[in-house]
């Protein structure tokens, strides 16, 4: 009785381990109003090269991920794609996807994603998932003391 008990909690801390291992890590950036982020999100030379690239935002609990900028299909030369404030570049020779944000606002704070677009399929998701966390700027308080010339 004592093994079975025993195999069953082996069993347990096995299956709760490897989901831990499956679940994707966030990279997180704490930036300013204002500022840029820059991501760079690596994949296979000769895998992907010739294959769409996207920025995606993960709309967490309100439905599927919303694609804010696609790559065109890779030609000789890479040359950025901007969409607002978004802008991509694929490196395809060295196998890296480029994104910038410029320009930030507190409004672009969430998760995002660089995916391989797979149509049908799902994306394949490149990277880990970017946590983007936008705070005001505040400028520095100047604290008046004319009360103190007073007394």
């Amino acid at each position: 009785m004592r093994k079975t008990r025993r195999w069953g909690l082996l069993w347990m801390l096995f299956v709760s381990e490897l989901q831990a291992t499956t679940e994707l890590t966030e990279e997180r950036f704490d930036l300013e109003e204002g500022q840029t982020l820059t991501v760079s999100c690596p994949y296979g030379i000769g895998m992907y090269d010739h294959s769409q690239k996207a920025w995606q935002r993960i709309r967490e609990g309100k439905g599927p991920p919303q694609t804010l900028v696609t790559t065109e299909m890779p030609s000789e030369n890479s040359h950025p794609i901007q969409v607002g404030r978004i802008i991509l570049e694929d490196y395809h020779d060295h196998g890296l996807l480029r994104v910038q944000m410029t320009n930030l606002q507190v409004e672009d704070s969430g998760l995002y994603r660089c995916v391989i677009c797979q149509d049908p399929k799902e994306p394949h998701v490149l990277f880990y998932p970017v946590r983007l966390v936008v705070a005001r700027e505040f400028p520095c308080l100047t604290l008046s003391f004319s009360w103190l010339a007073d007394s």
